[in-house]
């Protein structure tokens, strides 16, 4: 007998530092990493499903990703998210919505 895992992904968050020079005069740039954000559940759209986005333009969405906890910090249009699709795939998006409902939050990327 199966069972369903709820949450069988995980959804991590682009973390930038910015470059800096030191006091010799040199400039050091900086780096991008991946913090880890929360288990969720994510589905393909199955085809380019189209989004407005903030300017009010539309764009195309690939991946829903729903069933995240409501206290995860909010994502912008434009931040960069990588998906561990159910442990087999890793996936590196663009966010391209983000809604928090009273119960969960979800994300279109």
């Amino acid at each position: 007998m199966s069972l369903l895992s709820f949450r069988a992904s995980k959804l991590y968050r682009q973390k930038k530092t910015s470059g800096y020079t030191d006091e010799n005069g040199d400039y050091h740039p900086g780096t991008l990493q991946w913090e880890y954000c929360c288990d969720c559940d994510v589905v393909p759209a199955g085809e380019a499903n189209k989004i407005v986005i903030p300017d009010g333009s539309m764009d195309y969405y690939s991946y829903s990703v729903y069933n995240m906890p409501v206290g995860v910090k909010k994502f912008e249009y434009g931040d960069f998210v990588k998906l561990n699709v159910l442990g087999q795939d890793e996936v590196i998006l663009k966010v391209k919505g983000f809604h928090r409902y009273q119960l969960q939050c979800k994300l279109w990327v």
